[in-house]
């Protein structure tokens, strides 16, 4: 009932304009009826001849009013009519002219309706579609999804969307992608669909989907660090190597920033070249850097600005390297490449000494020998031994500058043996003055030290013998003759001082500064024409600083110089008692003939070795190559081999560790080229069970040959 008055009072229903026709006659027959009620002229008639006549008079009225209302209802449907007709063309216009494709469908999903976008777009007619389902225009694959979301549209579900993807083939039966707008217009009753073909940006965006793919991978499995960093220096993206060479669990970068990794200064230099790249300029740099874990590492880092579409800086893009193991290797090159510098230096010093230095002693040594050799008989007794006395003292001189060059130059090259022990100081200095005297007294010099209380180090012998040999000679060498020398040795408690003063020649400051550095410095001849390498000081700094001490010169141009250097670590007098050596042995135990192995090729040694021997009442065989050796020990009974490690055919070692495949206890001495020399190792590995040192020291070979002679003898079962 409410929907019916409803209808009735709208102007533009059936209803109301039948109530707007009716209401003129209504109204008439109301009129007249009054009228003819209060009139007597009417009294006597019938009600039938009154209602006829109202009927009649209400005819024309009413009729007269229909026309006029028909009038104004025709000007009405006409106006309606222009604008339905304008509104049409419009919509007509709009729908022909838009460039999306649109269909209207009917609740049954027949096509009422399509525009020539639609043809267009598919390549169907509209005598092909009108007509015709829908669904038959999309491919199998969408039409369950498709027809579920027409149903939920007619039943007004407001749980499906108004625009989505879908599929739709073409005439040619190409499956093309679009994006549809649908709503449901209920007036019409009708559905109206508007879509565009969005194949080609589908496929670009898949494309791109998959560049991105494609190098998201490259970037997660690239060994580099790759990572963004916003201007605040935070990391908002990073690759798993970044979050590797950070230290930190994979993923976990993000969010941080550079300060956490990096100290101050290094954070500061980090800002700094983000202000270049603000500029839009690309930096490579290296920097220290602290992983998560605490260790420190070293990182290049090459980072690029990225700019916004305003053209304004927007954060940097860094690609950065974990270089720590490089930096070592390069350091460790540069380390090489300067000891093969210095290396090179030395080989070009030693060869320099070598042609200069050892080459006119030998040469004048030789010549000298010829000459005796040549007219010997013609020579007094006093003046063969006088030429012996010159050769005696070039050897000596000659040998202890081939042991300073020797000793140098395995300083340089790392190889030194350093073997400390317990030391009585006092007897070497004593020692080393007894056997300069000569030379000092060759020059009516006067060397003095006053022997006190004996001082006990734990040093290398070898070493302080070597600075004690060079530190006297040199003042013996820049002293005029008839000055004086004086070595004095103090015990400081925690250190001993030695002091070697002479008044000879002294030198200048500059001079004074350059004793010590390498290739800074040349040897001066000394007051009588002496020459010397120019090492000995660099040697006997080297040695003195291997012990921990120092060494000092002070000195003035002819009032002399005196050096200092002291050595730490002195013993206590209760230290000295319970450390002090056993005084070795000077008597050896008489040797009964015992049958003794030389293996040597050099005639002068063995000839030394066989003097030796013959004093101390021992039995000798020569073997001159290692493959001989071998061979004598097989085939004979030794109580003792003498091996020298440098032989022809088999070395040494090799010899050695043949014999001992047969024989593992008898005694064999390695005969070595100096005592610090490396390969002593090697030696004691292929067998040896001693080494004696070349030149041969009489009292030290006779303590060894004593030493294992007589545990074989006692001990041991010989070789039979």
């Amino acid at each position: 009932m409410s929907s019916f008055f409803n209808r009735l009072v709208k102007g533009t229903t059936v209803e109301s304009r039948l109530l707007v026709a009716f209401l003129p006659l209504v109204v008439t027959m109301i009129l007249i009826d009054s009228y003819i009620d209060h009139s007597s002229l009417f009294s006597s008639l019938s009600f039938f001849t009154i209602s006829m006549i109202k009927f009649i008079v209400a005819i024309p009225v009413m009729g007269i009013i229909i026309y006029f209302m028909a009038k104004m209802l025709e000007q009405k449907l006409f106006s309606t009519k222009i604008a339905l007709l304008s509104s049409e063309e419009r919509f007509r216009t709009i729908f022909e002219n838009n460039t999306s494709a649109i269909l209207i469908l009917e609740t049954d999903t027949n096509v009422s309706m399509v525009n020539d976008a639609y043809c267009k777009l598919t390549g169907f007619s509209r005598e092909e579609v009108v007509g015709q389902s829908w669904t038959h225009l999309i491919p199998e694959s969408e039409r369950e999804r498709l027809t579920g979301l027409n149903k939920l549209r007619l039943q007004q579900s407001t749980d499906i969307p108004s625009n989505y993807e879908f599929q739709f083939i073409r005439k040619n039966g190409e499956i093309r992608v679009g994006i549809m707008s649908v709503f449901y217009d209920q007036l019409i009753n009708q559905i109206v669909v508007s879509f565009t073909d969005i194949t080609e940006r589908k496929t670009m965006e898949i494309s791109l989907r998959e560049s991105e793919e494609k190098y998201r991978k490259l970037i997660e499995i690239q060994g580099e660090g790759f990572g963004i960093v916003d201007q605040d220096e935070r990391f908002i993206f990073t690759n798993p190597a970044a979050d590797k060479i950070m230290g930190v669990p994979v993923g976990t970068l993000v969010g941080r920033r550079m300060d956490e990794f990096v100290d101050h200064e290094t954070f500061e230099k980090i800002k700094g070249q983000t202000r270049t790249r603000q500029e839009g300029n690309q930096s490579t740099y290296e920097m220290d850097f602290v992983r998560s874990d605490g260790e420190h590492r070293m990182m290049l880092v090459t980072a690029t600005p990225t700019f916004n579409a305003n053209g304004e800086f927007e954060a940097t893009l860094g690609i950065f390297h974990d270089i720590t193991d490089r930096k070592s290797i390069e350091n460790e090159l540069k380390k090489n490449e300067s000891e093969l510098k210095a290396l090179n230096t030395t080989k070009d010093k030693l060869f320099s000494i070598v042609a200069h230095d050892l080459r006119g002693p030998i040469g004048t040594s030789a010549e000298l020998l010829e000459v005796l050799i040549d007219s010997f008989d013609s020579f007094s007794n006093e003046e063969q031994l006088k030429m012996l006395e010159i050769l005696k003292n070039s050897a000596k001189s000659t040998y202890n500058l081939l042991e300073t060059l020797l000793n140098w130059a395995i300083i340089q090259t790392g190889n030194m043996v350093f073997r400390p022990e317990l030391l009585n100081l006092t007897q070497c200095i004593e020692n080393t003055v007894n056997n300069l005297a000569p030379t000092a007294l060759s020059k009516n010099i006067t060397l003095h030290f006053e022997r006190g209380d004996e001082i006990f180090i734990y040093a290398d012998l070898n070493m302080i013998n070597t600075v004690l040999r060079n530190l006297i000679g040199n003042a013996i060498k820049y002293t005029y003759r008839g000055g004086n020398i004086e070595i004095r040795s103090n015990n400081l408690g925690i250190k001993t001082e030695i002091t070697i003063m002479d008044n000879g020649t002294g030198m200048d400051e500059i001079t004074r500064k350059n004793l010590f550095v390498q290739n800074r410095q040349d040897s001066k001849y000394g007051t009588e024409n002496e020459k010397g390498t120019g090492l000995g000081l660099i040697l006997c700094k080297e040695f003195i600083e291997k012990h921990g001490g120092h060494i000092h010169v002070e000195s003035e141009p002819e009032k002399g110089t005196t050096f200092m250097f002291d050595i730490p670590k002195v013993l206590t007098p209760s230290e000295t008692s319970t450390r002090k050596k056993p005084e070795e042995k000077t008597q050896h135990q008489k040797f009964n003939n015992e049958l003794i192995l030389i293996v040597e090729d050099e005639d002068i040694n063995y000839q030394v070795l066989c003097s030796i021997l013959s004093s101390i009442n021992l039995k000798y065989e020569r073997a001159i190559t290692g493959k001989e050796a071998v061979d004598k020990f097989v085939h004979n009974h030794y109580n003792l081999i003498l091996m020298d490690v440098q032989l022809p055919e088999m070395n040494g070692w090799e010899a050695t560790m043949k014999i001992r495949e047969n024989d593992s206890e008898i005694p064999i001495v390695a005969v070595t080229t100096y005592a610090s020399d490396p390969s002593k190792k090697m030696t004691m590995d292929a067998g040896c069970n001693d080494y004696v040192t070349k030149p041969f020291n009489k009292t030290k070979l006779i303590q060894v040959l004593d030493k294992h002679l007589t545990k074989n003898l006692s001990g041991s079962v010989l070789h039979m």
